[in-house]
């Protein structure tokens, strides 16, 4: 009989484990510290969006002033020749106007596209500023959240390392065929199948068990079994 409450004992404790393994994925500081992490990320990710974005923005800015440079010289060229009395052909002279209103247009329209460039690029490098500022918060919010997770996972741990002893320490005294049966009757019925009988009932399935099953789970050596749920019978009163 007491090896079949050892039985019982070490099933129940595999259970606590099991739930303490599980609860051990679910620990609010450490889902609190992933959910932040992936915040983080996700920022930094945003982030680096903004800074290539704003490259590439003031890369495209330095080339529209650059064209714009070229154009005001192309321009201030016309003029001079336009009304500093170096041309005297009057096709020539036309020709130079034409050319003096594209370039003009042309100007123009460099000029808008680089106001427009330097519009954008202050908008992202505002919002590049508020998302650094924002990650900076995020992150420190992290480290803090990083040191609660840290205790409250090693305190699960702690407390698994402490019942996995306990285990162990049951195994140590139950019969190497009693704990073989054990297991394969855990494995067939995959939960529990170890039951402590308590005023007459199966403690699985609750079905009231024949006053006779009494006297044949205190014959040592027999094993008992619940004829409705097939776990095996532990008397507990």
């Amino acid at each position: 009989m007491e090896q079949l409450k050892l039985l019982w004992e070490l099933q129940e404790l595999e259970r606590e484990i099991a739930r303490k393994e599980n609860d051990l994925q679910n620990i609010s500081s450490v889902k609190a510290f992933h959910a932040l992490k992936k915040e983080v990320s996700d920022l930094q990710e945003i982030l680096r969006g903004h800074e290539e974005k704003i490259d590439a923005a003031k890369k495209k800015l330095k080339r529209s002033e650059m064209n714009l440079q070229n154009t005001n010289a192309v321009i201030a060229g016309l003029n001079k020749k336009l009304y500093g009395g170096e041309v005297h052909n009057n096709r020539e002279l036309e020709s130079m106007e034409k050319k003096l209103s594209l370039m003009q247009v042309e100007q123009s329209a460099l000029e808008d596209e680089i106001l427009s460039i330097m519009e954008e690029l202050e908008k992202d490098e505002l919002e590049s500023s508020r998302l650094g500022r924002q990650g900076k918060e995020v992150q420190e919010q992290l480290q803090q959240i990083k040191v609660q997770a840290q205790k409250d996972m090693q305190s699960a741990r702690q407390e698994l390392a402490v019942l996995g002893e306990r285990r162990t320490g049951i195994m140590e005294q139950v019969e190497g065929p009693l704990l073989q049966k054990y297991r394969e009757l855990s494995g067939k019925m995959q939960g529990q199948c170890i039951s402590l009988v308590v005023g007459g009932y199966c403690g699985i399935c609750n079905v009231s068990l024949p006053s006779a099953f009494r006297a044949r789970i205190l014959t040592p050596g027999q094993l008992v079994y619940c004829e409705n749920c097939g776990s095996l019978l532990v008397l507990g009163d």
